[in-house]
């Protein structure tokens, strides 16, 4: 729903050479963020910014802005699933405006995104996300005399996207205001309110073919920032097409919307989800879980990656196309076992500044006694163009 911004500052990172590394990381953190969201009341009294930062009234507070975990639903056949979500059609009106508008602002074109963000407010009057993203807009476009009066509109309107305030540097200076942590608690408590219609549900797509006698390998796919699983139910089938049941995983962290993110500070709720996957009784005498591979793009990527460094004794593989979002700096230094090799396909965008990452896997994996395969494509963020050809390689290279 909301676009990601722009990756910026990738030519310099190419041209340069002593802070390469250091650069490279402040890309890939930001590859895969959206904008964001926040939320709450304020009083007169309230209405004053703090001259400290963000950090320091944190500090200052004793409230839990933890990001709260919360467990997903589990894995069910694609035959057994159903989108129960319903949509009124003031509310898909409203989305589809507000989609125009995030494009907008994302192109820094301020004034026409404001047009449009009116339009969808108007359009659904309960809706708490057109409010913020207008205020965003304002802080973006520098009038943050009309910012804080729309962030406080999103709140009245029950704005609860918590994970995504949290972080949103789009709030500007209303994120400096002292009273912005409780603003924070009151989205959180909605957050965790809300929680059952947030969830997600993995969703299975069973292999084709002949099952071998060991059981079928297994596919876990996980999405990027701010998408969804049900977005890579395609990308599923065509992996049950090549004999792999196939998961596509919802992220850890749900967001709003039908999206998710992936833990911005551990890998741990990423593996303990793909681990109850993996055990559950849906696959009992069908699947091989010595053969469970994990395939993700960008955040998604990137904790695909770190999972099958850190446990592989339960993934066999990982195919990891354009690696990037919060803990990206734990690609620089992968720390690979040889108790169990395993194999690692690395693919990304020729203008993308991974390949030091390429050169630092394959060299890790060579010690490690890992197999490696590189892979690169012409463009950015995104699969390669050709991926429906590459797919039955890649798989090949895995099952070897």
């Amino acid at each position: 729903m909301f676009a990601p911004r722009p990756i910026r500052g990738i030519s310099v990172v190419l041209a340069g050479r002593a802070p390469l590394t250091v650069l490279i990381l402040a890309c890939l953190a930001g590859l895969g963020c959206t904008d964001g969201a926040a939320n709450s009341r304020f009083t007169e009294g309230q209405n004053e910014t703090g001259a400290s930062s963000i950090g320091r009234t944190l500090a200052d507070s004793v409230r839990d802005l933890s990001i709260p975990r919360l467990t997903p639903k589990p894995v069910i056949w694609l035959d057994d699933w159903s989108d129960v979500e319903t949509i009124t059609p003031e509310r898909e009106a409203a989305r589809q405006l507000m989609a125009i508008a995030d494009r907008l602002k994302a192109s820094e074109e301020f004034a026409e995104a404001e047009k449009f963000y009116e339009r969808s407010m108007a359009a659904d009057p309960t809706w708490g996300y057109p409010p913020y993203q207008l205020a965003c807009n304002y802080e973006l476009w520098n009038k943050p005399e009309l910012a804080f009066p729309m962030y406080a509109k999103a709140v009245e309107r029950g704005f609860d996207d918590f994970p995504t305030a949290l972080d949103d540097d789009e709030l500007g200076r209303i994120r400096d205001r002292r009273d912005f942590p409780a603003t924070l608690t009151e989205i959180r408590n909605l957050y965790i309110a809300n929680a059952a219609t947030r969830v997600g549900q993995p969703i299975a797509i069973p292999a084709r073919g002949q099952k071998p006698a060991t059981g079928w390998p297994m596919m876990l796919l996980l999405h990027g920032y701010g998408d969804s699983n049900t977005s890579y139910v395609d990308n599923a089938r065509q992996w049950a097409d090549l004999g792999f049941v196939s998961v596509a995983v919802p992220g850890s962290v749900p967001l709003s919307g039908g999206r998710f993110q992936w833990s911005r500070d551990s890998t741990d709720p990423t593996h303990q989800d793909l681990r109850a996957i993996v055990q559950s009784p849906l696959f009992d005498g069908l699947v091989n879980r010595d053969k469970v591979f994990v395939l993700g793009f960008s955040q998604g990527a990137l904790h695909a990656m770190l999972v099958t460094a850190e446990h592989p004794d339960v993934y066999a593989g990982v195919v990891a196309i354009s690696p990037g979002g919060p803990l990206s700096e734990r690609l620089a230094e992968p720390q690979l076992s040889s108790s169990r090799p395993a194999g690692c396909v690395f693919i990304h965008g020729t203008q993308e500044p991974h390949a030091p990452y390429v050169r630092t896997w394959a060299a890790a994996c060579q010690a490690a006694g890992w197999r490696f395969e590189s892979r690169t494509h012409p463009g950015r963020h995104h699969f390669p163009e050709n991926w429906d050809e590459l797919r039955p390689d890649v798989a090949g290279f895995l099952l070897k």
